[in-house]
């Protein structure tokens, strides 16, 4: 029998194929179009990627015999750290505790212990998407969290990596769960996990070349130190932005605090530390000549109130390039690398740090606008902290400090972009 061609088929059956087939392409071209894009998800929590909800009823328990009450929490860097007592300045029953994350879907459980840092948290990075109820160890019985009052937190978003984000929420609400006929007995803490694109207007790291600081107590701006022929505000902004250039290499978003003439202070809206809230950094790292007479060769500053494992890995990759970091063996808050030390305190018993870098970008974990000279900043309080880091790359005072500056001030700087990259765990661009 011999085939139909399309010209052998009446007018009528062969206008309805064609009608159909249009309507197909239509069809096709609408749902490829409107399909949800990564733009269109960047909002979402991972309850609303859930196609089959009905593993949550199964998976979920509405209340529990054993119960851990939490008070509040903090975000520093990429760490999310919970406490059961909203003082931050004192030991926390927490620390050293076990942590366990349990995937709803999956059941999977991980596990974090707490250390006395603001870094030694929940590794957000670390989490793959999911939805995890919270569970603490406490004296060797397994507890579910919950928190005393209602908690809804911003949903915060991790470093870029392979052009991609995670995108953290947590929630503690009785009510979190009720469109789907779930009812919870307490304020049971969910930490819902997506990965998407990040937000166009938020950065990875902030520089913060110094010089050119406005005194906001002396209404002056402190030009900076200097170094022979070098100056402060001149150098650190020109280390700065060779730094930014390399870690944007690494595929990191990055930006500085201040114009190439610009002065800035540490307080207020239009503050440097602001910038970074502003734009929801992740790492503050402030670059500038040494402030101690004894030191010549690059060290770093941070908050004694982490652990220091940024600053450490930092100095472990500038040493294995090369690079000599100032002995600090015999310094009192010297931590585990050479070129590490703590910053101290402007009083031992409130604990607030003498450096506006770290205090002051440090949010709730480090307390910033808590201090008498930065009432400015009170409104980043409660704000998720970036990890502070003040990095002194030659002391103006040394001659030796100043040649050796600069005999290696590329190797320098390269070393320092690869030791956040390190800490990072991210790549070149290009690179296996």
């Amino acid at each position: 029998m011999a085939k139909k061609t399309f010209h052998s088929i009446s007018p009528v059956r062969r206008s309805i194929l064609l009608v159909t087939t249009i309507a197909l392409i239509v069809v096709s071209i609408f749902l490829y179009v409107t399909r949800p894009t990564d733009v269109d998800r960047i909002n979402e929590t991972y309850l609303d990627t859930i196609k089959d909800t009905s593993i949550l009823s199964k998976n979920i328990n509405t209340s529990f015999k054993q119960n851990y009450q939490v008070k509040t929490y903090t975000m520093y860097g990429e760490s999310l750290k919970l406490y059961d007592d909203t003082a931050l300045n004192k030991t926390d029953d927490l620390m050293g505790a076990n942590l366990i994350l349990v995937n709803v879907e999956t059941q999977e459980e991980i596990n974090y212990t707490f250390g006395s840092g603001a870094d030694e948290g929940i590794k957000t990075n670390q989490l793959d998407p999911g939805l995890y109820e919270v569970y603490v160890y406490d004296h060797f019985v397994k507890k579910r969290v919950y928190f005393n009052k209602k908690v809804h937190m911003e949903p915060f978003e991790t470093v870029r990596r392979n052009h991609h984000v995670k995108h953290i929420s947590m929630d503690a609400d009785t009510d979190y769960l009720d469109d789907y006929d779930i009812h919870l007995k307490k304020n049971y803490a969910f930490i819902s996990v997506t990965e998407n694109i990040p937000k166009a207007d938020t950065v990875d790291v902030m520089i913060d070349p110094c010089g050119d600081i406005y005194d906001t107590e002396t209404n002056q701006v402190a030009d900076g130190l200097t170094a022979g022929d070098l100056t402060e505000q001149k150098e650190a902004y020109d280390f700065a932005k060779k730094v930014k250039t390399e870690l944007e290499k690494y595929g990191l978003k990055v930006q500085l605090t201040r114009s190439e003439d610009g002065t800035p202070s540490y307080s207020g809206r239009n503050g440097r530390v602001a910038k970074g809230y502003e734009h929801k950094a992740k790492i503050f790292l402030s670059v500038g000549f040494s402030q101690f007479d004894t030191t010549e060769k690059p060290f770093l500053l941070v908050s004694p109130h982490t652990s220091g494992v940024l600053a450490d890995n930092i100095s472990y990759i500038m040493q294995k390039n090369g690079i000599k970091m100032d002995d600090t063996q015999s310094t009192a808050r010297q931590i585990h690398e050479d070129g590490v030390i703590f910053d101290g305190y402007n009083d031992e018993n409130d604990k607030y740090e003498v450096w506006p870098q770290l205090r002051e970008s440090g949010g709730k974990a480090i307390f910033a606008g808590r201090y008498t000279s930065s009432k400015e900043n009170q409104r980043y309080k409660d704000n998720p902290g970036m990890y502070g880091i003040y990095f002194q790359f030659l002391n103006g005072e040394d001659k030796n400090s100043i040649q050796y500056y600069q005999k290696n001030k590329t190797k320098i700087v390269k070393s320092l972009a690869k030791g956040i990259a390190y800490y990072l765990d991210v790549k070149k661009e290009g690179s296996n």
